[in-house]
């Protein structure tokens, strides 16, 4: 059947357990979002429960394009999965806060993240044991990137803003032995980056054919003598050191400190430039191999996740200067958002002792999951003090979920995504529908005759939890 937006799932033909046939997702997640709207209804606001579903479909949509074998899908999988798997960790972080103070708050936005979760994972086939391994493995691996690249960016920027204000030191006017020192040292750092951006660009492979071997060889001697500068620049900054040491430096130094000065006014910023310019194109030049040559499936994940890890350290960059405005409120994030995704595979990992533990269903693990999510925002809702009829209503349409989800599979496992099986699907759903309305309308009626007689037995509270216990029970028994 057709299924509207992009497929990240690649469902084949009978036998393919992926994911439930079309319609009955389709009917699941009607029922999610309905239980979602009245309960944002009740609580004054009917997006209250939905507000953060974008990223519930971000994280879902990252762990699908991380199982894939090319190096755009990974890195697209890594930029969408971690950034949206930190914002529900965060959010998932005060919901535990939260739950000292009102843990029916907490079971309620723990409920609706769990079952819109449920739901995307169900269309994008992407809540099985191997997506999970992999999408821990790939992104853990995109994390340990990442924490190496901040040290990387910050070492460099530690070293740029020392180098610009040495070279503006410089060229303002220093004394004899500071331009001394400055120049060499400059000079030294200059020539290994020329050196490095010879050794990266491919200078010998874009000269003519027939001059290819006098290119060679004339690079061959630009690098020697770019060793040799550097060698020379550092020797004389230790010889220097040792004159000082000696207290013979300043007498050495005297006779040529005016042209040493002036020389070191004129060059200190172009070294500099020069530098920079030499690392940066040699790190363009690596990344232009790499991104058009092929990857074999260990380099690209290996290369896809620290693509990504660049990203999120330029990311972090960019935005903490304006964080750091915000005084400590800023200078707080930036110090725990680094840390967010441990709390991340935190959850990844228990999701997999669920999968191996069986406490997670191999095949229907996006359906228990929608229906716990639904089952539990019940019980959230008998603690806040909800109605009795969304209680029920929560309950019923967890069991609702959890009966069309695994019928939905079946459908796949005979007949797979292929053959149009709509009507038998909706015909199924419908009668699920109905039978859960039914028995809302049938327990609505009891609590209205316990209300009338008066009974101080039944509170939503005491309801909620023996509607728990009976789905419990249910569980139970089907296996």
């Amino acid at each position: 059947m057709a299924i509207g937006g992009t497929r990240l799932d690649t469902p084949s033909a009978v036998g393919d357990e992926g994911r439930p046939r079309g319609a009955s997702l389709t009917v699941v997640a009607v029922v999610v979002v309905a239980i979602l709207a009245a309960a944002g209804y009740l609580v004054g606001r009917p997006l209250a429960f939905t507000t953060f579903g974008l990223f519930v479909g971000l994280t879902s949509a990252g762990m699908a394009l991380l199982s894939r074998d090319r190096l755009q899908p990974k890195v697209l999988g890594h930029l969408l999965f971690l950034p949206a798997a930190v914002v529900l960790a965060a959010l998932v972080g005060a919901s535990g806060l939260v739950a000292l103070a009102s843990p029916a708050v907490a079971m309620l936005v723990a409920g609706a993240l769990v079952a819109m979760f449920g739901v995307a994972a169900g269309w994008n086939d992407a809540f099985d044991r191997p997506t999970v391994t992999t999408t821990l493995v790939q992104s853990g691996l995109s994390y340990l990137f990442f924490l190496v690249w901040l040290i990387v960016l910050a070492f460099v920027a530690g070293l740029g803003l020392l180098g610009w204000e040495l070279a503006g030191s410089l060229a303002r006017g220093a004394g004899p032995v500071a331009a001394f020192f400055g120049l060499f040292e400059l000079l030294g750092v200059a020539a290994p980056c020329l050196y490095v951006a010879v050794r990266a660009l491919p200078t010998v492979e874009l000269a003519p054919a027939h001059r290819r071997s006098t290119a060679r060889a004339r690079y061959g001697r630009l690098k020697s003598a770019l060793l040799r500068v550097t060698l020379v620049a550092w020797g004389a900054v230790i010889l220097g050191l040792v004159g000082l040491a000696a207290g013979v430096g300043q007498a050495l130094l005297s006779p040529v400190g005016g042209p040493i000065t002036l020389l070191a006014q004129v060059t200190a910023i172009p070294l500099l430039a020069v530098a920079a310019l030499a690392l940066l194109a040699a790190v363009l030049a690596w990344a232009v191999r790499r991104t058009t040559a092929g990857f074999e499936s260990l380099s690209t994940r290996t290369v896809g996740a620290a693509v990504a890890a660049v990203c999120y350290s330029l990311a972090l960059f960019v935005v903490a200067p304006a964080l750091l405005r915000l005084g400590y409120v800023g200078a707080t994030a930036i110090l725990v958002v680094p840390v967010l995704p441990l709390l991340v595979y935190v959850g990844l990992v228990a999701v997999l002792l669920g999968f191996y533990t069986g406490v997670l269903p191999g095949r229907a693990a996006t359906s228990a999951v929608v229906a716990a999510g639904l089952v539990a925002m019940g019980l959230g809702g008998a603690l806040y003090g909800f109605p009795s009829l969304f209680v029920f209503a929560a309950v019923a349409g967890g069991l609702v979920v959890w009966d069309v989800g695994t019928f939905g599979l079946g459908v796949t496992a005979e007949l797979g995504h292929l053959p149009e099986t709509r009507r038998l699907e909706l015909y199924h759903g419908v009668v699920a529908v109905g039978v859960g309305l039914m028995g809302i309308a049938g327990l609505t009626v009891l609590d209205l005759a316990r209300r009338s007689v008066g009974s101080a037995v039944g509170s939503p509270t005491t309801m909620g939890i023996a509607v728990l216990g009976v789905v419990l029970v249910a569980i139970g028994l089907r296996g």
